[in-house]
């Protein structure tokens, strides 16, 4: 019998520890290297989208910053997924102008004001004669071209009324910010028309200090910068696990809200099985400005009921109104009422129910001066984003 040699066997071992920490190289560095999409390739595809866009290599270098940022891949995908959304909402403006915004916000708030008897006349009075009737408030809203112009409008009538009021000391120190935000009628902002709320929730959640007024406007004026806005609104795009196929339903929730593209078929599942005519917009509960679910009862959360009560699924109203609280979390497809309403929908339509469909939402806003859907929006993104990934 022959032993093996020693040094052979030494050898043997040596390599092949060389070879299994090359492979651990390999497995952990080429996936990375080959997602990565140069600041030369993304600026191509920013040109393609968009021709006369300003410092497009900018950008470029933005969008694959804020992906690193954010933890995200570098990939083409990813790239071309925040470049539909950048083209569609603002064609690579960080701080775009609205035609007729000033017009068409002075019309709004006199609408709302001659709403309300007397006082409404008193508050118009105040705003065309204050701080001087050269330089009133509602002078200011006439001539505002972007959402920045009206929201600096509303933030001098804040520290006006403070400083007169005596209140300004109260006002900065943040204990009235969630009134004062509620009351800022510039909600979505910047190059990718962030939800201002989504990116307070973002910053109060990276520090462990209250914010003060001027924390909250700092992030405002964050969102109106090139950074600022692809930074919170690819978070915003691309922050969470869908669970969705095609990047239509993602582009369905950048404008709709997260989860809406699935909760609207989880509607359509509800309305076959209570035999009920639902609206398929995503909300399965109703909230107030704080998001806080409201205790009353929506026409979805009735049907959900009826509908468990009709094919016998066993679960109490307590159960269906914990469960639905999640609708805007990806755990809700782990919950005992998406589950049982399902799987009993497959039984009685025999077919596998859908997971997800674009919300049926009509937009609504001064800003939009032609019929605006969530559908049209999500398609219209659609294809921007399939002509930026068919780019060589």
């Amino acid at each position: 019998m022959v032993l093996p040699n020693p040094r052979a066997i030494a050898a043997f071992m040596f390599l092949r520890q060389i070879a299994a920490a090359w492979l651990v190289l390999l497995a952990t560095v080429q996936p990375s290297i080959a997602a990565d999409t140069s600041v030369e390739q993304v600026t191509r595809l920013i040109r393609l989208a968009e021709k006369n866009v300003d410092d497009p290599r900018g950008w470029a270098t933005d969008i694959l910053d804020v992906l690193q940022l954010q933890r995200f891949d570098r990939s083409k995908e990813n790239a071309c997924a925040v470049i539909a959304i950048v083209d569609q909402e603002s064609g690579f403006v960080a701080d775009p102008a609205v035609p007729g915004l000033g017009r068409i916000s002075e019309q709004a708030l006199r609408a709302k004001l001659d709403s309300i008897p007397v006082a409404g006349r008193v508050v118009l009075n105040w705003l065309e004669s204050r701080p001087t009737p050269d330089t009133s408030f509602l002078s200011r809203v006439r001539n505002a071209r972007t959402e920045r112009d009206l929201d600096l409008v509303y933030r001098a009538m804040v520290a006006y009324a403070g400083e007169k009021s005596g209140l300004d000391i109260v006002l900065r120190s943040g204990v009235l910010n969630r009134i004062i935000e509620e009351r800022n009628e510039v909600a979505t902002v910047g190059s990718m028309q962030v939800s201002v709320k989504f990116a307070l929730e973002m910053a109060r959640k990276r520090r462990w200090l209250p914010m003060m007024l001027d924390d909250v406007y700092a992030v405002r004026d964050e969102l109106y910068t090139r950074h600022g806005g692809l930074y919170f609104g690819t978070a915003q795009l691309l922050g969470y696990d869908s669970g969705y196929d095609r990047k239509v339903y993602r582009f369905a929730d950048y404008n709709a809200g997260r989860y809406a593209s699935r909760n609207a078929a989880f509607q359509s599942v509800v309305a076959r099985l209570a035999d009920e005519k639902l609206a398929l917009d995503g909300d399965l509960l109703s909230y107030n400005k704080k998001g806080e679910a409201l205790p009353g009862s929506t026409a979805t959360e009735r049907a959900v009921l009826k509908a468990v009560k009709r094919h016998g699924l066993g679960l109490s109203e307590r159960q269906v109104r914990e469960d639905l609280l999640l609708e805007k979390e990806k755990g809700f497809v782990s919950t005992r009422t998406f589950l049982a309403l399902r799987e009993a929908f497959q039984r009685v339509a025999k077919a596998k129910p859908a997971f997800a469909m674009i919300p049926d939402i009509r937009l609504s806003s001064p800003k939009i001066t032609r019929v605006m859907t969530t559908k049209i929006f999500a398609e219209t993104v659609t294809k921007r984003y399939q002509a930026c990934m068919a780019a060589k």
